[in-house]
């Protein structure tokens, strides 16, 4: 169910060390004697490293599943090429030992995520150029995207969710956000043209899927919603990466850019500062607002 609004199972899937062990010796018995590290959980997905240099993703809810199968295969062929620091997944798990679902085993980057360190500046122009990287052309028989794929059109219903929640969640420093103009900037972006060929998308740049060592990017994690998609929406959620002073960087880097495609851009990008002040992650909800502030869409209430 693709950036909607999923109806929760009771609780979301979880596994104790013990069954975890048991799924990683079993099918990755290389990695047997590599002690389990610290876990890290998010809405969807919790993951848990692996020694040093691995670690494994697992889905917490069962439409994902297909996703966590594909990457593997899907995204070997593309990375070939790429010469940027990467977390993408090279291998999936089967279920099995009561976890129903497949599973990805990673390398592992030590870094902090820009969640929780924010990028530099000099950040702006290394994150450009990997998503040109990323941004090749897909076939046309490519398999989607669930994030980039979906028109704006098709996200306005969940943008008037976000923007209500939003609106009355409040801005910091005593603000709120000025709904008519955040829906303008998003309307913009739907009457704007699908004007350049889909290309293949991560569909995941939120803070907690970069990462940032002290400040310089260092990488980019969490790849099982790869797939093909419009490279705007790729581009809009980057840009919630960086202050604005820092997208015009972003932007030459990447290359040439149309008219459309930067007003694509922009819905995107508030679009995904929504999404992400209505998580419960304190700093990726700072950064949303940030952004927000930056583009004058919140004001003195």
């Amino acid at each position: 169910m693709p950036d909607a609004v999923r109806p929760l199972e009771s609780e979301p899937i979880s596994l104790p060390d013990e069954q975890l062990r048991l799924l990683i010796d079993e099918q990755f018995p290389h990695l047997a004697e590599r002690e389990l590290g610290r876990r890290y959980t998010l809405e969807d997905h919790f993951a848990v490293r692996i020694g040093d240099d691995y670690g494994a993703i697992f889905p917490r809810y069962a439409d994902r599943d297909y996703l966590y199968k594909r990457a593997p295969d899907l995204i070997r062929p593309q990375a070939r090429t790429w010469t940027f620091p990467a977390s993408f997944p090279i291998a999936a798990g089967e279920p099995a030992h009561g976890f129903p679902h497949h599973w990805n085993l990673v390398e592992w980057r030590s870094a902090s995520t820009a969640g929780f360190v924010p990028l530099h500046a000099a950040s702006a122009a290394p994150i450009g150029a990997a998503l040109r990287e990323i941004h090749a052309k897909a076939p046309a028989d490519a398999v989607t995207n669930p994030h980039t794929s979906l028109s704006l059109s098709r996200l306005a219903p969940r943008f008037e969710q976000l923007l209500s929640r939003a609106a009355a969640s409040g801005a910091p420093e005593q603000r709120e956000i000025d709904a008519d103009a955040t829906r303008a900037v998003f309307e913009r972006g739907i009457a704007a043209p699908m004007d350049v060929d889909p290309t293949w998308t991560h569909g995941r740049l939120e803070p907690r899927a970069v990462l940032s060592d002290r400040g310089q990017f260092a990488g980019i994690l969490l790849w099982h919603n790869y797939g093909s998609g419009d490279p705007a929406a790729d581009l809009g959620y980057a840009t919630n990466l960086l202050p604005r002073a820092d997208h015009e960087a972003v932007y030459r880097s990447y290359g040439e850019i149309s008219t459309a495609t930067h007003a694509r851009i922009g819905a995107f990008q508030v679009y995904a500062a929504l999404r992400h002040v209505a998580f419960e992650d304190p700093f990726v909800m700072r950064l949303a607002w940030e952004r927000l502030l930056e583009m004058d869409l919140a004001a003195e209430a």
